[in-house]
């Protein structure tokens, strides 16, 4: 036989301590070698965090699902029909964070060729190995793509003749030298010999779902045990050198990865941490949908308006930990400014333009608590739909906002999961991994709301003192100045983004990391991308594996690791 002679992978099982194959001899006349993979002995697993609402819930002790985001087109139209019946007072009873947990069953979905790398277990099928790697958690449209890519790259990163797999020249080498997927600090591309030290360790792809309605606080405790459960398997199971993992989230995946990392004290078990598109000082839209509803799908799946919103996020901390937090601010052309305000101005002129900044201060106190300002965040009668149907009675006016009502149990809980909320903002600010990298959106084709603006139908002197006098529950409103009545209505999306999370809070973590990538969409040769896509493109997967590479050879951990 000679280099040139056709080789094929034959598929091996590894039981903890033999590794086995079985092959046939080929003919003399068409010699074809067989290439058995062994396992390395370094193990880094890859640990892949989803955003909010990405993990599938079930009710507690039961099969029950609580919470199972549709995939495709025709399960997404049942649920629809199915969540249309759900009132406000349903939601709040299903979507409740003491009643429900992490559902592992979801449906899977494998690649030809992650099934075929999936095969080395004995007796265990492929797809029975990715659920217990935790796969089944996530929701598959959203995550699977990902998942699989990554499976399938850290897999084979080198060809037999020990140079790149063509997959990493397309999705990393080459692309890095297009655009240096927009990276914002000084950029060192990736070589072949990178790749070949890269490879001396293996690198499964994990995934951990967390109860997303209660706090980040609470959900990373999950995380903790998973990690532990994880690189424990590959110790004492399989008797490979696995101490750390590097971490991968999306949105709010990131928050339960700070607080694993700077408030649970597991820095040490984490090599390295990418978090991409991560609210990481909140998002304005939070209060957009709490004030008016969701958009999209979401609306029907979690609220159509104000009360059926209201009803289900003031009971979970953990949607509350998206509110802006006191560091937000407006990026607007003007510069940072508050996020929070009324405008009037001349439709057609653009003159006399009148400006009320609304809460400005600590959010926490001055809008979140707020009882009485009509701008304010929520209203007791929303908290709890099953003491009031009148909707149009959801914002009375404020000299009646010290009735008993205003200040009920209903409030106080509410009050006491805001606080919840507050306390994860205050332990994770500024707070990152010292191996770390970000990326966000700042795409004028996927604006997000980076402020919230009331938008006035007349002007007047202040607009930050008025009584409401009728609500629609869907962003439009009336208002009582004096002796006149002005409309206004919430302006839609129109500051740089993903959709959801403005550029001002993806951009955050900038001073705090080594790395941190800019996406502008197409006029700087990016793939412009939605919040829930964010990961599902060839663009942000290259930048994926570039930092899972970079994090793991700047770490150092596999200076030691011998070639064999």
């Amino acid at each position: 036989m000679t280099d040139n002679t056709p080789t094929r992978e034959v598929p091996s099982q590894y039981d903890g301590t033999t590794v086995r194959a079985k092959s046939v001899l080929s003919p003399e006349g068409f010699p074809v070698r067989a290439l058995i993979k062994l396992y390395p002995k370094k193990i880094i697993p890859i640990v892949f965090i989803p955003g909010i609402m990405g993990t599938n819930l079930r009710v507690k002790d039961s099969d029950e699902r609580a919470w199972r985001p549709p995939n495709g087109k025709l399960a997404g139209l049942v649920q629809v029909i199915q969540y249309l019946g759900k009132d406000a007072v349903a939601r709040k009873g299903v979507l409740h964070p003491d009643r429900v947990e992490v559902d592992e069953a979801g449906p899977i979905k494998l690649t030809g060729k992650v099934e075929r790398q999936l095969k080395g277990a004995p007796e265990l099928p492929p797809e029975k190995l990715a659920r217990l790697f935790g796969w089944g958690e996530l929701h598959q449209d959203s995550y699977g793509r990902i998942l699989n890519t990554l499976q399938e790259r850290l897999h084979d990163i080198l060809t037999i003749d020990g140079a790149p797999d063509e997959a990493w020249h397309k999705l990393v080498l080459e692309q890095q030298k297009a655009h240096q997927f927009g990276a914002e600090k000084s950029f060192e591309e990736l070589t072949p010999e990178d790749l070949k030290r890269f490879a001396k360790a293996a690198y499964p792809v994990h995934a951990v779902g967390y109860n997303w309605l209660q706090s980040n606080n609470v959900s990373v405790k999950r995380l903790v045990d998973k990690i532990d459960a994880i690189t424990d398997f590959y110790k004492n199971t399989l008797q490979k050198d696995c101490e750390k993992v590097i971490l991968v989230t999306h949105s709010m995946g990131g928050l339960v990865a700070r607080a694993c990392t700077q408030l649970q004290g597991k820095s040490d078990k984490v090599l390295g941490v990418l978090h991409g598109v991560m609210p990481a000082i909140g998002a304005p839209a939070t209060y957009k949908r709490m004030r008016a509803g969701f958009e999209g799908v979401e609306q029907v799946l979690l609220g159509r308006n104000a009360a059926e919103a209201t009803a289900v996020l003031t009971q979970a901390p953990g949607p509350m930990e998206l509110l802006p937090t006191a560091e937000y601010q407006a990026k607007l052309a003007g510069g940072a400014q508050h996020w929070l305000r009324a405008h009037y101005a001349d439709a057609k002129t653009e003159e006399n333009q009148v400006t009320s900044f609304l809460g400005e201060g600590d959010p926490y106190d001055t809008i979140y608590r707020n009882k009485t300002d009509w701008w304010r965040l929520v209203k007791s009668e929303l908290i709890d739909p099953g003491k009031t149907d009148d909707r149009k009675q959801a914002f009375p006016p404020a000299d009646d906002s010290e009735s008993p009502l205003n200040s009920d149990l209903e409030f106080a809980k509410y009050e006491t999961a805001l606080q919840v909320a507050r306390d994860l903002h205050a332990g994770i600010k500024s707070q990152y991994h010292a191996n770390c990298h970000a990326y966000y959106a700042a795409d004028h084709g996927q604006p997000a709301w980076g402020e919230v603006r009331w938008v006035a139908s007349t002007p007047t002197g202040d607009f930050s003192r008025g009584e409401i006098v009728e609500d629609d529950l869907n962003g439009k409103i009336k208002v009582k100045f004096g002796e006149s009545i002005c409309k206004l209505k919430i302006a839609g999306q129109d500051l740089p983004g993903d959709g959801t999370v403005p550029e001002f809070s993806g951009q955050a973590p900038k001073e705090y990391v080594k790395q941190i990538f800019r996406h502008e969409g197409k006029k700087k040769g990016h793939t412009s991308y939605d919040h829930q896509g964010s990961y599902s493109n060839d663009f942000t997967t290259g930048l994926t594996l570039y930092s899972i590479v970079k994090l793991t050879l700047e770490s150092g951990i596999l200076n030691e690791v011998s070639d064999a």
